[in-house]
């Protein structure tokens, strides 16, 4: 069993290994993993800016993630937004080299993960600078988790099914392959890459967030670890396979300039299920993810690094590296929801249900219970203040980021949210569609054709159309930047404004 679809509840088992469910709960978003934990997301508004909040719960745990939307070939990806950045001189010495060679005692040894992925993982003798201790220390938390999600996931499985599967242990005839040093060695340059693009954020946050990642956006080679187990398609043989928690993929080059797919490269993998060297197809979503996670990482990384600078071997801190860090001015605005617990907890005993009773009806035994309906999606007040002629910038105002935004051709734009899509005909609604309820669209009138002096900043796509009429062409540039094209000038604009003529 691979998946189970019921309602507006998801259930993912790569392979018919460990359990994601994601689960729409009104305006929010549900992934419970394991047997409890997981996040809660919303969109949030804060400043004029839009947020991703995520609220974690690991481990008995809650924490909060805020996350940047980023609109990419007509895809909404969410980046890691950290709530706050250490001093510049901090990134500079976890960059540069330690002068010496360091000896950490991690106490492993004993640990049961440790036993289960040592084949796979081999920790580098001693650190000749902060990076290398980063990698392992990341490398480390990727197969905590993944170990934590299989044993989690496997008692969860052993109360519904007697016979649990195991897809995330070795296959017949295989065996865990030890991490290449040439991969390690990448992932140790690519943490060096993702600790200059913090370094970058620190001393330019406004500029940060209007752009790519510098990791994800320069030419060359990326080595990325996968934070969680996912279903892709091998190229070479038109067949799924698994891509698992720990694996390390690679790609060349940035994001693609078109399409929401990406080529990559298994260059590493614990149980070798999508076979080493193999290319894949993976989600533009799904690599985003693991940027993030291994940003995220990266920064509980640094936080260690910090707390235990000077003692178990590491260096002490230089005096313009050892100021603590300074918050961004939305980190007050992101609050961990306080439910999140609870919400995580019941999404699983909800998918708990769910896959007993489709194993009971596959088995032709009688149900242990009548398979319960997860609450449909709840209907969002809200979209129903959304009315024809609104413009891009105030549907957000009132919605927050849609969960996914799609280019229809021509002027046309259609946002989906959780109750309700909404589409757009030239930068304003056109349509809004709630629980297959459309309201008529707009009819428009053609525009008369004026002088190109009659645009200036700030006036919206509609006020430019009524100026110029409607533009030979529309390139979309990423972001929230769109570019008109008419035969004697270039409009650009930026979130539905006019931010530049040519």
């Amino acid at each position: 069993m691979t998946q189970v679809q019921r309602g507006g509840t998801v259930i993912r088992r790569p392979g018919g290994g460990t359990r994601t469910v994601v689960a729409r709960r009104g305006d929010r978003t549900v992934v419970a993993r394991g047997a409890g934990h997981g996040y809660v997301q919303r969109s949030v508004r804060v400043g004029g800016r839009s947020f991703v909040q995520r609220t974690y719960y690991v481990n008995g745990v809650a924490y909060v993630h805020a996350y940047r939307p980023f609109l990419y070939n007509g895809v909404m990806l969410n980046f890691y937004a950290p709530l706050g950045y250490y001093p510049v001189g901090f990134y500079g010495w976890a960059l540069g080299p330690w002068g010496v060679s360091v000896n950490y005692p991690w106490g492993w040894g004993g640990s049961p993960w440790f036993a289960a992925y040592g084949p796979y993982f081999r920790p580098w003798n001693s650190y000749p600078a902060p990076s290398f201790w980063l990698t392992d220390f990341m490398l480390a938390n990727s197969l905590q988790a993944a170990f934590q999600d299989k044993e989690e996931t496997h008692d969860a499985d052993s109360a519904i099914d007697s016979n649990p599967a195991d897809a995330d242990a070795p296959q017949a005839g295989q065996a865990a392959q030890a991490m290449p040093d040439d991969v390690k060695n990448m992932i140790e340059a690519e943490v060096r890459r993702q600790l200059a693009e913090a370094q970058s954020e620190a001393q330019s946050p406004q500029q940060s967030a209007q752009a790519l990642p510098q990791s994800l956006a320069e030419n060359g080679a990326h080595l990325f670890l996968a934070g969680d187990n996912l279903e892709v398609q091998n190229l070479g043989t038109q067949e799924s396979c698994v891509i698992g928690a720990g694996d390390a993929i690679q790609i060349n080059g940035g994001l693609p300039q078109s399409g929401s797919e990406v080529h990559v490269l298994v260059r590493a993998s614990k149980t070798s299920d999508c076979p080493v060297n193999s290319t894949v197809s993976l989600s533009l979503a799904d690599l985003v993810e693991m940027h993030n996670n291994m940003r995220e990482t990266i920064d509980r990384g640094l936080e260690a690094l910090r707390a235990g600078q000077g003692s178990n071997n590491l260096p002490s801190l230089p005096a313009e590296a050892a100021g603590a860090p300074t918050l961004t001015a939305f980190a007050s605005s992101i609050q961990p929801d306080p439910d999140a617990a609870n919400v995580i907890a019941e999404t699983s005993r909800q998918a708990d249900q769910m896959e007993k009773a489709v194993i009971a009806e596959y088995r032709a035994e009688p149900s242990p219970s009548p398979l319960p309906e997860p609450p449909a999606p709840a209907a969002d007040s809200r979209l129903a203040s959304i009315q024809t002629g609104q413009t891009e910038r105030r549907v957000i105002d009132i919605l927050g980021q849609p969960l996914s935004a799609a280019f229809m051709g021509g002027l046309k734009k259609v946002y989906e949210y959780p109750s309700g899509k909404i589409t757009f005909t030239d930068g304003e609604v056109s349509e809004v569609e709630v629980s297959g309820a459309p309201t008529a669209p707009i009819v428009r009138a053609a525009a008369p054709v004026r002088t190109q002096a009659a645009v200036s900043a700030g006036m919206t796509e509609s006020q430019v159309v009524a100026a110029l009429g409607q533009p030979l062409q529309v390139s979309f540039l990423g972001g929230l930047k769109k570019m008109y094209v008419y035969s004697d000038c270039k409009v650009i604009f930026t979130d539905g404004d006019v931010s530049e003529v040519q």
